[in-house]
């Protein structure tokens, strides 16, 4: 039997055309039940009418729709779920119902009237040389006046003033100090973190006349000062003695509020040295002959001092490293507070003093033998 070639052609292309067909009605297929089931009617359940926040969802507040699945965006609620809940926000007409919006109970939020005797102020925190985050309402302050004019002196003292409360981002708050929760990104991820939040200001309980001449004062460049108390009955004394007692009270707020130094801790490392050698060279055959030849040696304490199996933790607010064993000695640096130290060994010239890693002493007294998890542990409470 003789090939015909162009028989075979023509059989292939065939092959090909049908297999385009199938493909293609395959598809359109495809195609026709992903659009049927976009356009499928599914029952959904929307608000009959506004709802308010707060509100108990009835069964006259919900009416039954139907919608093509293509606007769905999440799954719809059954009825039962729906029913006896609160609304946690607003819904309006026609909205569908969403488990985000829904609660199982809503807080009842009272207005809350404010007890003053006299009138009520709101003071920033920023005024006061010496902020108080503990007061709690109701607790009862003197604010002292200090001018910084001349010499620094006080004005006056104005007692019983009472805390009403506090504002943070301006809505009122019983604490001066809350945690609150907040998002931010890391690394490309929202993550949650529970933070520390202050308020701005103090609502006190104070006279009109007192509140101006306080702000008036401040304004001027002066000082106000606070402290916690208790209710004073007012008593017949004379200015001098108001005015003695009044500079006593500043001087205990001063011993009280003074800000220490903080000293971070801080790991020594030696800088590098270097210094020049000369060497000669004489003949003794031909001492006419010499050779002389300079050298730099430098040195490198960084391997020395990034020792962990010895360290000393400074304790004296400030200590002298010195060349020798002695404090006649030159003085190599000046080291602080929580400055951690590695070093050689205890001086065998004098045991008041310990041998460090760049060859330097340090006495004895003005330091502590420490762990490295120790200075890890200190590190961590006092950043």
């Amino acid at each position: 039997m003789k090939f015909n070639k162009q028989l075979a052609i023509i059989l292939v292309l065939l092959s090909m055309l049908l297999s385009a067909i199938a493909v293609s009605v395959y598809f359109y297929n495809q195609n026709q039940q992903v659009v049927a089931d976009k356009n499928r009617l599914v029952k959904i359940f929307v608000a009959k009418n506004d709802i308010k926040k707060g509100a108990l969802i009835t069964n006259k507040d919900i009416k039954e729709t139907t919608i093509a699945r293509e606007f769905v965006l999440t799954k719809p609620l059954i009825k039962k779920v729906i029913i006896n809940k609160y609304a946690k926000e607003p819904i309006y007409v026609n909205e569908p119902f969403l488990k985000q919006k829904l609660t199982t109970a809503i807080a009842k939020e009272k207005a809350k009237t404010l007890d003053f005797k006299y009138n009520s102020y709101n003071m920033s925190y920023k005024m006061f040389k010496n902020p108080n985050y503990i007061l709690e309402p109701n607790d009862v302050i003197k604010i002292v006046s200090v001018t910084t004019e001349n010499n620094l002196s006080v004005q006056y003292v104005i007692k019983n003033i009472r805390v009403l409360g506090f504002l943070a981002d301006g809505l009122p708050s019983e604490k001066a100090i809350f945690k609150k929760k907040i998002k931010k990104v890391v690394k490309k991820q929202t993550i949650e973190e529970i933070i520390n939040v202050r308020a701005s200001e103090l609502i006190l309980d104070i006279k009109e006349n007192d509140m101006l001449s306080l702000i008036k004062d401040w304004n001027k460049g002066g000082q106000l000062w606070m402290v916690k108390s208790k209710i004073e009955e007012d008593s017949k004394v004379d200015d001098k003695e108001k005015k003695k007692e009044a500079i006593k009270l500043v001087k205990k707020i001063k011993r009280t509020y003074v800000k220490k130094k903080v000293y971070p801790i801080k790991w020594y490392y030696a800088k590098e040295s270097s210094r020049s050698k000369t060497a000669t060279i004489f003949y003794e055959d031909k001492p006419e002959m010499k050779k002389t030849k300079s050298v730099k040696i430098s040195s490198s304490f960084y391997k020395e001092c990034s020792k962990k199996d010895k360290l000393l933790l400074v304790k004296s607010n400030k200590a002298y490293l010195r060349t020798h064993p002695s404090i006649r000695s030159k003085i190599h640096k000046k080291v602080y507070k929580n400055y951690v130290i590695a070093y050689t060994n205890a001086s065998k010239i004098n045991s008041d003093w310990f041998m460090i890693c760049d060859g330097s002493y340090i006495q004895r007294k003005d330091t502590k033998i420490i762990s490295y998890k120790e200075y890890k542990r200190l590190e961590n409470r006092i950043k």
